[in-house]
């Protein structure tokens, strides 16, 4: 073998001119996916926890080797980005790795974007620059990680198409631990990436077993109480009248109720719009006005049924205060969301029946075993505060975890406030991280035991993500909390049926490649990516086994 690949050393670590010494384990399925990846554009679909920033660190060092250039690491966020800078920089030999997270003036990233021979990045910043030609043309390797995301109009789409007509022998490869459930969105990815190759591990995979640790997965079911159901009573007929309201104006009548989701409202509202353009119809001004109410309406209902009265109550009040919108000063003055908020504001109670067992399941752990690291997701901002100053008041340490934008005049952490905060939760400073859906993606936090859903999710990406940070190094645990009868049923279901899909699609994508073309893959560089190392995906549990005390 060429000895600019990696080989083992006789204390079973990484050989390789272009890699620290003793930094990189030896790991034979790392270096098999890494040698797929070095001759073609590739995709890596592989658990989260099993080295994905490693497996492209080997063939970033094999490029760099090889070829010469510089090296363009990208990721969605900034602590990501962050991350991947200091792990880059502590296994590339190379001078050091400069992190562009769009808060240096634009003069300074050119200067960095000239000197350094690795550079970490969000793609949005990378865009910008290569807009304005601060971008260099000797990239030998690009990287995308969390890849799923290069779809639609995010950033990651029009950011390749630039960086290949700059750098068009730059090797590109794609990072992902979950790819979605249906097969048009990795055709998608696959096509906006240039990728012709598709590399995938699953956890029950022969040279993979061994490094895998168990996760148990369990299920708690809250009653909703009488508040939650009045409160939620009150809230959904104003919103079913909405509803009403919109088809009217003749929109969603082929959806009940029932059937109507976020995603369709935000459609209508787009059709409302792309007809007023060019006519005067004031109909559809009427139109746009009930669905922006549906949306306020429906997020209201969400907020009860799934979060609690204290989130409720906080996304009403600034809708009261003065200065609000025309549209939030309508909202209020209906009768039924006065009274759903009396109600709330009178109630002495728990805010939300989840919070018993939330805060029985983290104690529990953290009496169990002290030095336990806990992360609970919860979806809104307002959840998160609430949730650390009752998991503080019970006598375990936490500290929040959310995004950097302020909403409604409350400010978002720093840059520098997340990475201290994650650096204190990897030392043990305290036990539980409480965060919003920021910590999905990629941070690297070793051996936590416990990772609470305060909501299930839809998705069967951030299902995956989410899970994902547990049962890394050491066994893991995961909670899942719903309230029976409400929407958070359905949320569930979605999740663990999309995630089911995307086990189906990928073994699919085994046997018969991204077109369905079973042929034996060319030994040139095709149009249509080709799947290699691809073996049978884990098994799932389904809802039954959480109803039955699966795990």
């Amino acid at each position: 073998m060429d000895r600019g690949y990696w080989a083992a050393s006789s204390d079973d670590y990484i050989e390789h001119p272009m890699l620290r010494p003793k930094t990189v384990a030896f790991r034979q399925f790392q270096v098999d996916i890494a040698a797929a990846c070095v001759g073609k554009n590739t995709l890596v679909v592989i658990p989260t926890g099993l080295g994905k920033t490693v497996i492209a660190a080997l063939v970033i060092a094999e490029k760099m080797h090889r070829d010469g250039g510089r090296v363009l690491f990208l990721a969605p966020s900034r602590p990501l980005v962050d991350q991947h800078a200091k792990t880059l920089s502590s296994l590339i030999a190379h001078g050091p790795v400069a992190c562009l997270t769009g808060t240096e003036c634009r003069k300074r990233r050119g200067a960095k974007w000239k000197s350094y021979p690795i550079i970490s990045a969000t793609p949005q910043v990378a865009y910008n620059d290569i807009l304005a030609d601060l971008v260099p043309r000797d990239l030998s390797i690009i990287v995308f990680d969390e890849a799923h995301r290069a779809v639609g109009d995010y950033a990651y789409v029009p950011l390749s198409k630039e960086l290949k007509a700059r750098c068009p022998s730059a090797l590109f490869l794609g990072l992902t631990a979950s790819p979605g459930h249906e097969l048009d969105h990795v055709e998608e990815v696959c096509k906006n990436l240039f990728i012709e190759n598709v590399v995938i591990r699953s956890r029950e995979d022969d040279d993979v077993a061994a490094y895998v640790q168990d996760m148990a997965v369990e299920w708690i079911e809250v009653q909703p109480s009488e508040v939650i159901v009045k409160i939620s009573n009150y809230l959904k007929k104003y919103y079913h009248e909405r509803l009403h309201q919109i088809r009217r104006y003749g929109f969603l009548r082929n959806r009940k109720d029932s059937q109507v989701r976020i995603k369709d409202l935000n459609e209508v509202a787009g059709q409302a719009f792309n007809r007023q353009k060019g006519a005067h119809a004031p109909y559809l001004f009427q139109a746009a006005r009930q669905v922006s109410l549906a949306r306020t309406a429906l997020h209201s209902v969400l907020c009860v049924e799934r979060e609690g009265l204290h989130s409720f109550i906080r996304f009403i009040e600034p809708k009261l205060a003065k200065g609000r919108s025309k549209i939030d000063a309508s909202f209020v003055k209906d009768l039924r969301i006065q009274r759903a908020y009396r109600a709330a504001k009178r109630w002495k109670g728990t805010s939300h029946p989840k919070i018993e067992p939330l805060l029985r399941v983290v104690s529990g752990q953290t009496g169990k075993k002290p030095d336990s690291k806990v992360i609970v997701f919860a979806e809104l901002r307002d959840t998160v505060d609430i949730l650390v100053s009752l998991i503080g008041s019970s006598g375990v340490r936490v500290e929040r975890f959310t995004g950097q934008g302020s909403r409604e005049g409350r400010k978002g952490m720093t840059q520098n406030q997340q990475r201290d905060t994650l650096k204190r939760f990897v030392s043990g400073e305290f036990q539980v991280l409480c965060a919003t859906s920021i910590a999905e993606e990629g941070l690297d936090v070793p051996q936590v035991d416990l990772v609470v859903f305060y909501e299930p999710v839809a998705s069967d990406v951030r299902l995956i993500q989410r899970k994902g940070r547990t049962g890394r190094d050491a066994p893991g645990r995961v909670v899942i909390l719903t309230t029976d009868k409400t929407a958070d049923e359905g949320y569930l279901y979605a999740g663990l049926r999309r995630e089911k899909q995307m086990r189906r699609m990928v073994k699919r994508l085994a046997k018969e490649g991204i077109k369905g073309d079973a042929r034996p893959a060319p030994q040139e560089s095709s149009a249509e990516p080709q799947i290699s190392a691809l073996r049978r995906p884990a098994t799932q549990q389904t809802i039954d086994d959480f109803r039955h005390g699966g795990g």
